[in-house]
């Protein structure tokens, strides 16, 4: 037997309990992980709200967790790049990562440098290949501006550093008490305010934004046309993020999981974490998550 975060109804925190389940073998083409760490998300919180019920339906009892790091103890028949022992993280579209043992196929997991650590490991696949998405899609490049909304987010420390490493000047929208940390990461900040507003404190201090990153589900439309920026150049994380915990596993999401543990690895890339919670703690530990005004990744350690 294992352990695993399951809810059987919509609700807050309180509707997670942490059950005995018989404890899954990889059948072929998979791969047993034991869970060394599993990151909290924004989106799990949504989900488990009702939120996301129309577009992602889910059949109660439903489980939790969409990343995680661990160790290898088990394969099933075809596995071939990993072995019994190795250390990984990866990604589960069933969920199931917030657990002792999770079972994925070969292809959701990447090797884990072991210079990291199981904390950020396990923090790494939602926020890392959602920001890492919105620079892509947006096409930064050098000397572009980024202006971030919500930069002191989960997803928005990664996009700050991720456009940095392109090169781009960086503006992040944050509380006060969020600016020295962009200020140490190479970007400018600017306190939330209305459109207007925000557009004339971005001018004044870059003349311009070529790019714009929403990770806080504002106005994004009337924030660009206050800015002049062009439409394809603008992208709500939102979305993004739903469709990589709850929507089908592409196949280039490893490979970016793989090039943004590298990043992390050598010190190109730092994500931030707030706390750990043992596993027994999950109700907290998402409590935690949800309160405003924190910086950096809630973590369970199983």
């Amino acid at each position: 037997m294992s352990r695993e975060v399951r809810f059987e109804r919509w609700g807050g925190p309180d509707v997670l309990r942490v059950v005995d389940v018989p404890t899954r073998q990889p059948g072929p083409g998979e791969v047993q992980v034991t869970v060394r760490a599993s990151g909290v998300t924004a989106g799990e919180s949504a989900a488990r709200e009702g939120a996301l019920a129309e577009l992602y339906p889910r059949a109660f009892p439903a489980a939790t967790g969409s990343e995680f790091a661990g160790v290898v103890t088990g394969t099933g028949a075809g596995v071939s790049r990993v072995d019994v022992g190795d250390e990984v993280l990866g990604f589960s579209s069933a969920q199931g990562g917030h657990a002792d043992v999770v079972v994925v196929p070969e292809g959701s997991l990447v090797a884990k440098p072991a210079g990291v650590s199981w904390e950020v490991a396990g923090a790494l696949y939602v926020a890392g290949v959602t920001a890492w998405t919105c620079v892509e899609s947006t096409g930064v490049r050098d000397g572009d501006v980024v202006l971030v909304v919500g930069a002191a987010s989960d997803v928005g420390t990664l996009v700050v550093q991720l456009a940095r490493l392109c090169g781009a000047g960086v503006v992040g929208v944050a509380d006060a008490v969020h600016h020295d940390w962009l200020h140490a990461h190479g970007a400018d900040a600017v306190e939330p305010a209305d459109a207007g507003a925000l557009a004339r404190a971005v001018h004044e201090r870059a003349g311009r934004v070529d790019v714009l990153v929403d990770t806080t589900g504002a106005d994004v439309e009337h924030l660009a046309e206050a800015l002049a920026v062009r439409a394809e150049r603008c992208v709500a994380t939102l979305p993004l993020e739903a469709d990589l915990e709850f929507g089908p596993a592409g196949p280039a999401r490893a490979q970016v999981l793989a090039e943004l543990v590298d990043l992390v690895a050598t010190e190109r890339l730092h994500v931030p974490i707030a706390q750990a919670f043992a596993l027994t703690d999950v109700v907290e530990a998402f409590t935690t998550a949800e309160r405003p005004h924190r910086r950096g990744r809630i973590v369970l350690l199983p």
